[in-house]
C-alpha cells in the first residue's frame, strides 16, 4: 500500500490519514553581492484551516559563495505535534545549509537543499542531529507575466540518533507565480510521511508559498 502511495498521486490520496494546509513566507534582504539575512515563518493547520499543526519561526544568515554554492545558518524555533499525534513539543534548532543549483538548460534548473540539524526539545539536555537532503528540479516556462512555470521535488529526513529515516516529503507538482515585483508565490501540492513509535502516518497538504527579496 506504502509503495503505491509513492507510485502515482491518485494512490497517495487515498492512502493518507490527514490533510493539512501550509502556509510559508520567507524575506530575504541583500545587504551586499555576497551578504544577506532574512526571515522563514511557517504555520500548518489540519484540515486546511484548523488547529494549528505546527509553527516555525526561523531567522537566517546565507553567504553567496558563487554562482553555483550558497552557504546558510538558520536559527529556528518551532512547536509542533509528534509524529504519532499524542503530545506537543516546542523546539530549538540550529541548521548549517550547503546548497548548490546546476542550470541544465535554459528552462531547467536542478537545487539541492542539504541541510545539518542540532536540535533540542523542551525539558530535555541533549541535543539531536539529522540531515534533510532535498533536490528540486525548477521547470521555468515564461520570463513575463503572472505564470512562470512548474517544479517538484522530494526530502528526506535522516536521524542519526535514532540511525533510520524519519520523514519524507514529495511534492509531485508545483506552480510558480509572481504577482509582485520581488515577490514570488509557489502553490503546491505535497505528500508526507513521518515515522514514530506507532509507525507511519501519512498526509496529504496543500500548500502556498511566499518569497520576497530585497
Amino acid at each position: 500500500m506504502r509503495l503505491l502511495c509513492w507510485l502515482t498521486l491518485s494512490p497517495a490520496l487515498l492512502c493518507a490519514e490527514g490533510f493539512q494546509g501550509w502556509y510559508q513566507n520567507t524575506v530575504w534582504l541583500r545587504l551586499n553581492e555576497k551578504w544577506s539575512i532574512g526571515n522563514f515563518a511557517d504555520l500548518r493547520a489540519d484540515e486546511g484551516f484548523g488547529e494549528i499543526h505546527t509553527w516555525i519561526v526561523s531567522p537566517r544568515v546565507r553567504y553567496d559563495l558563487d554562482s553555483t554554492w550558497q552557504l546558510q545558518a538558520n536559527f529556528s524555533a518551532l512547536e509542533a505535534l509528534n509524529a504519532d499525534e499524542t503530545a506537543r513539543t516546542d523546539w530549538l534548532r540550529f541548521e548549517f545549509e550547503a546548497n548548490p543549483t546546476f542550470r541544465l538548460s535554459d528552462s531547467l534548473t536542478l537545487n539541492l537543499r542539504d541541510r545539518f540539524e542540532w536540535r533540542w526539545r523542551e525539558g530535555g539536555d541533549d541535543y539531536a542531529v539529522r540531515i534533510r537532503v532535498r533536490p528540486q528540479l525548477d521547470w521555468t516556462l515564461r520570463r513575463e507575466g503572472l505564470f512562470r512555470g512548474l517544479y517538484a521535488n522530494f526530502e528526506t529526513f535522516y536521524d542519526f540518533d535514532q540511525d533510520r529515516f524519519t520523514e519524507h516529503r514529495l511534492t509531485p507538482l508545483g506552480l510558480v507565480l509572481r504577482p509582485w515585483e520581488r515577490g514570488e508565490l509557489r502553490c503546491y501540492y505535497i505528500f508526507r510521511t513521518t515515522r514514530g513509535a506507532r509507525g507511519w502516518r501519512d498526509y496529504d497538504g496543500i500548500g502556498f508559498s511566499t518569497v520576497f527579496n530585497y
